[in-house]
């Protein structure tokens, strides 16, 4: 089953759903809270069996994988997502460091590879490199109207003026800007911004955003922001 603790985001970064495969319990939660004080959201999960389970439900932007777990070893589940053409970034994290290893994991398809004991600044800067890679180089700054978002710095501006978000605010706006014009409904933003430890059964995906209109809006603004009755909302600067 996937492990999913519950602790809020400390501190901003480009954010991205990522998917950890690993059976150390004490490492699992180093990770996790490592993670996501980065401004990730974070999956666990013990086994490759589960894994699979995982990627059938949520998607993912990058996984960091154990070699050595229970059952099928790290490199038969890369292995079988790289069989079925599935492109997800995959960064190695494990104990074994021999050369051989080494090959064996990036020719199975690994796009890195991490020796444990790690120092963690270094694994987080190697798994933003790698979700880079999928990031156009041109669209550094992402904007509509006279909204703009810069995910590289976490800024956000609005006619020029700077607006600050919670880490959760920003990672919601900068999913809104992607999808400019297109509905947007709840499902989709629990999918890419919310992690398993979310309770389905709240409204804090309806709170968050109106936190976030109430940002955006303040001072007068033209309205962005708009919600759908009964489907979800689209960022728009047209008037609805």
């Amino acid at each position: 089953m996937v492990l999913a603790a519950v602790r809020s985001l400390c501190y901003p970064n480009e954010f991205m759903r990522l998917l950890v495969v690993e059976d150390d319990r004490a490492l699992v939660a180093a990770l996790y809270d490592g993670l996501t004080a980065h401004g990730f959201a974070v999956d666990c999960v013990r086994s490759a069996e589960c894994a699979l389970d995982a990627f059938g439900i949520n998607p993912y932007d990058l996984l960091v994988l154990d070699l050595g777990l229970p059952g099928n070893d790290g490199l038969t589940l890369l292995r079988k997502l790289r069989q079925r053409q599935d492109p997800i970034p995959v960064l190695i994290l494990t104990a074994r460091g021999a050369l051989s290893d080494r090959v064996a994991g990036l020719d199975g398809g690994a796009d890195d590879y991490v020796q444990k004991p790690f120092a963690f600044p270094e694994l987080v800067a190697r798994i933003r490199a790698l979700l880079r890679r999928g990031i156009p180089v041109a669209a550094t700054v992402l904007g509509i109207s006279d909204l703009e978002v810069d995910p590289v710095r976490f800024e956000v501006r609005r006619g020029g003026v700077p607006i600050v978000l919670t880490t959760k605010e920003f990672a919601i706006l900068e999913y809104f800007v992607r999808h400019a014009g297109e509905l947007v409904t709840r499902t989709m933003l629990l999918e890419h911004c919310w992690d398993e430890s979310y309770d389905g059964l709240s409204n804090l995906v309806d709170v968050h955003v109106s936190r976030l209109r109430r940002k955006l809006e303040g001072g007068g603004r033209a309205p962005l922001l708009h919600t759908i009755r009964g489907a979800g909302f689209i960022l728009d600067s047209r008037s609805r």
